[in-house]
C-alpha cells in the first residue's frame, strides 16, 4: 500500500508532537535524569515509540544517556536553541500561563542527589571571571566600601571550609552563624555548605539566653562570631569558637581560633561534598507570638521556591541593581538577601549598622540601587523623616517591594508621590517564602485593591478553609492555607524536633499547611489580609479581623492611629473594642465615638454589632505594643 502526502505529513506531525512531549516530560525530571519507564508512564506512549522517539532525539543532540546510570537527560543542543531564545524572551514577555508551568517545572531542577551547593551558588558565577558582577559590596556605617569577588568567595570559602573540617564539621553538621553583615558572613555560610554541613543564623542582637537555646536545642558545637559576641556565648568547653578578629576585640579563649589568621594559612578544600533535594541546609529559627523558638530546616530543593520568587515575585532582572535591606538573621533577609542574589549570580549588598533614613539615601544613590525590598517599618520611617531628611535627587528606583507586615494605604500613597514608585506589599512566612504577591510582572499584575496582600505566587494554591478544614467560597472569611498537592513550590515538611508544633501547622491532615492567618480571597483571587487567627474577633458567629476594622477606621478623616482588639461578651462572644489617637484639632466626644462606630459597622462584613469606642493620648498608653499598631 502507497503512503500519500497527506497521511505521512499528518504522521509526521504526530511525531513530532510526541516528541515535543517527550522532552516536556523529560524536563520536569530535572537535574536528576528519567528511567525509561519514568517516560512511558509520564507519556502514556508505548516503551517501543519512546525508545524510537528517544533514539532520533539522540542523534540530534536533544537528549542524552548516561553511561552509568542509564538515566536520560536534556542535551546540549537544547542549551544552544534555549540561548539564543533567552536572548529575545524575558520573564516579562510570558503569558501568564507559562509563568505557571515555569513555576511548575522548577522543583525539578534541585530535586534528586548529587547537588553541589557551593557550586550552585558561587564557583560557577566566579568560572565567568570578569563578566561576572561582584558577589558582594559592603557599606559601612561611616561611608567605607569593600567588595568580594566570586573568585575571592570561592578560594575564600574552600580555604575556611578545610579550618571547618578540622573543628569536626562534616555533612550534615549544624554550625551557627553568629555575625554582622559582611565577607565574614559569606564566606562562613559558603564554605558550611562546601562541606554539606547545616547553617544556624543568628542574629547579632540576641542575647545570652536567646542564644544558650538555640545551641542547646539545634545541638551546634560550632559557632562563628566577633568579639562582640564572644562575650554573649555560655561557658561551655564543649563549644569550638571561631572569631573574626578585630570585630569588637581580639578572639577570646585559650581554645578559640582566629577567623582570618587559619584562613590564610589553611589549604583550600579539594571536593565539596554532595547534597540530596530534601537534605537540610538552613537550621532557620522563628519565633510565633508567645511560643518558643522553632527550628525549621530548609531542604536543598526549597532554592526552586526562592529561584522563582526572585525572578518572578520580586522581578529580579540581570541589569538590576538588588538591595534587600534585611538582616539574613531572619527569612526575608536570608532567603532575598543572600541566597537569592547568590543562587542568580548576582551581587548581595550588605549595609551596615542601625536603621538611619540618610544613611539608606545614600546608599542607593551611591550604588543606584533599582530594585528594593524592605519591611514596613523601613518606608515609614522614610516618610516620617520626609521634613528633615527628604527623598534626594538621583534616585534610580525601578521597582519596590515591601514585606514583613500590614502596608497602609497612606503609606503607598506616599512612595508614590516621594519616590515616584508603586510600593508593592507581599506577603510570606519562613515556612513557605513569598507566597501571596503583588506582582510586578505585567502577566500577573492587577490593579491595586485597598487592603489586599496580592494574589498566589504562582506554583501555590492558596484557599481559605473553615475551622472544621473545608475549603470556603470566595468572600467568606477563614484561615489562610496551602493546597500542598497542588503546589509544585511547597517543601515544609516539619520543625526541628517539634512535632506538636508541626502537628499543629497540619491539623485538617497533610494536604493543607495551615498559616494561622485570617483572610479572605475574592472571586478574582485577591487576598485581603484581616488579622491573625488568635486575634480574630469572634462575634455573633462571624470571624472579623481587627486588621480590616483598623484599615476602616484609618480612612475616616478625624483618626490618626488606631487599634482594635475583641472584648469578652456574654451574649456576643466577643465584641470589637477599638482605640483610637485623633488627629491634632479633633476632640474625642460621645457624639464622635458614635459617628465612627456607624462609619465602621455599614463598611466591615459580619460587624453586626457596632465597635466600642475609646480615645486616648497614645496607643503605647492604652497599653498596645507595636505589632497591634495602625497609623498614618
Amino acid at each position: 500500500m502507497q503512503t500519500t502526502v497527506a497521511e505521512a505529513s499528518a504522521t509526521g506531525t504526530q511525531s513530532l508532537e510526541r516528541a515535543i512531549t517527550l522532552l516536556q516530560e523529560l524536563a520536569s525530571h530535572g537535574s536528576r535524569g528519567a528511567r525509561l519507564t519514568d517516560l512511558v508512564s509520564d507519556t502514556g506512549f508505548s516503551k517501543g515509540t519512546v525508545r524510537r522517539l528517544l533514539a532520533t532525539l539522540i542523534r540530534q543532540g536533544m537528549v542524552e544517556q548516561s553511561e552509568t546510570s542509564r538515566r536520560y537527560f536534556l542535551g546540549s543542543e537544547l542549551f544552544f536553541l534555549g540561548s539564543v531564545a533567552a536572548s529575545r524572551i524575558s520573564l516579562n514577555s510570558l503569558p501568564e500561563h507559562k509563568l505557571h508551568r515555569l513555576a511548575a517545572l522548577a522543583p525539578a531542577k534541585y530535586a534528586g542527589s548529587g547537588i553541589r551547593l557551593a557550586h550552585l551558588l558561587c564557583d560557577r558565577h566566579a568560572e565567568a571571571g570578569r563578566d561576572a558582577p561582584p558577589a558582594m559590596l559592603h557599606e559601612s556605617a561611616a561611608g567605607r566600601s569593600s567588595r568580594l569577588t566570586y573568585g575571592e568567595l570561592a578560594d575564600y570559602s574552600r580555604r575556611f571550609a578545610s579550618v571547618l573540617r578540622d573543628l569536626g564539621v562534616t555533612r550534615g553538621t549544624p554550625v551557627v552563624i553568629h555575625l554582622p553583615k559582611g565577607p565574614e558572613y559569606l564566606i562562613a555560610t559558603l564554605a558550611l555548605w562546601r562541606l554539606g554541613a547545616v547553617q544556624v543564623p543568628l542574629f547579632t542582637t540576641l542575647g545570652p539566653q536567646a542564644i544558650a537555646y538555640r545551641l542547646e536545642h539545634s545541638g551546634a558545637k560550632v559557632i562563628v562570631s566577633n568579639g562582640a559576641g564572644r562575650a554573649k556565648l555560655p561557658q561551655d568547653e564543649s563549644l569550638r569558637v571561631v572569631s573574626v578578629e578585630g570585630e569588637g576585640g581580639p578572639a577570646i579563649g585559650d581554645r578559640d581560633v582566629s577567623f582570618w589568621l587559619a584562613l590564610h594559612a589553611a589549604r583550600p578544600l579539594e571536593a565539596d561534598a554532595t547534597l540530596d533535594g530534601d537534605d537540610p541546609f538552613v537550621l532557620l529559627y522563628t519565633i510565633s507570638g508567645r511560643d518558643v523558638p522553632r527550628g525549621l530546616p530548609v531542604p536543598v530543593r526549597a532554592l526552586a521556591c526562592l529561584e522563582q520568587h526572585m525572578l518572578v515575585g520580586l522581578d529580579a532582572r540581570d541589569d538590576d541593581v538588588y538591595w534587600n535591606i534585611s538582616d539574613p538573621g531572619w527569612a526575608a533577609g536570608l532567603y532575598y538577601a543572600v541566597i537569592g542574589p547568590l543562587l542568580l549570580g548576582r551581587t548581595v549588598l550588605f549595609c551596615d549598622g542601625p536603621f538611619d533614613v540618610a544613611q539608606v539615601y545614600r546608599v542607593l544613590v551611591k550604588y543606584g540601587v533599582t530594585n528594593l525590598l524592605a519591611a514596613p517599618g523601613w518606608y515609614q520611617e522614610m516618610r516620617d523623616a520626609q521634613a528633615v531628611c527628604p527623598p534626594p535627587s538621583g534616585l534610580r528606583l525601578r521597582v519596590a517591594s515591601s514585606v514583613g507586615g500590614a502596608l497602609p494605604q497612606a503609606l503607598v500613597d506616599w512612595t508614590k508621590s516621594a519616590l515616584d514608585i508603586e510600593l508593592h506589599n507581599l506577603y510570606g512566612q519562613a515556612e513557605l517564602g513569598l507566597a501571596v504577591i503583588n506582582h510586578h510582572l505585567p502577566a500577573l499584575r492587577r490593579g491595586a485593591i485597598p487592603g489586599s496582600i496580592g494574589r498566589a505566587m504562582p506554583g501555590l494554591r492558596v484557599v481559605v478553609l473553615d475551622g472544621d478544614g473545608r475549603e470556603l467560597p470566595p468572600g467568606a472569611e477563614g484561615e489562610l492555607a496551602v493546597d500542598t498537592e497542588k503546589s509544585p513550590l511547597f517543601w515544609f515538611q516539619g520543625y526541628h524536633r517539634d512535632a506538636a508544633a508541626t502537628a499543629r501547622r497540619f491539623r485538617h491532615g497533610g494536604r493543607f499547611y495551615l498559616t494561622g492567618d485570617l483572610v479572605r480571597i475574592d472571586a478574582d483571587g485577591n487576598v485581603l489580609y484581616l488579622g491573625l487567627m488568635d486575634d480574630a474577633i469572634h462575634s455573633a458567629g462571624y470571624l472579623i479581623g481587627p486588621v480590616e476594622i483598623e484599615r476602616i477606621l484609618l480612612s475616616h478623616p478625624a483618626i490618626a492611629q488606631a487599634a482594635v482588639v475583641g472584648r469578652p461578651d456574654k451574649l456576643l462572644g466577643e465584641v470589637a473594642r477599638a482605640f483610637l489617637v485623633l488627629k491634632p484639632g479633633q476632640t474625642g466626644s460621645a457624639e464622635l465615638a458614635r459617628e465612627i462606630a456607624d462609619f465602621v459597622t455599614r463598611r466591615v462584613a459580619g460587624l453586626s454589632y457596632p465597635p466600642e469606642i475609646e480615645f486616648v493620648a497614645s496607643l503605647a498608653q492604652a497599653g498596645l505594643g507595636p505589632s497591634r499598631l495602625a497609623g498614618r
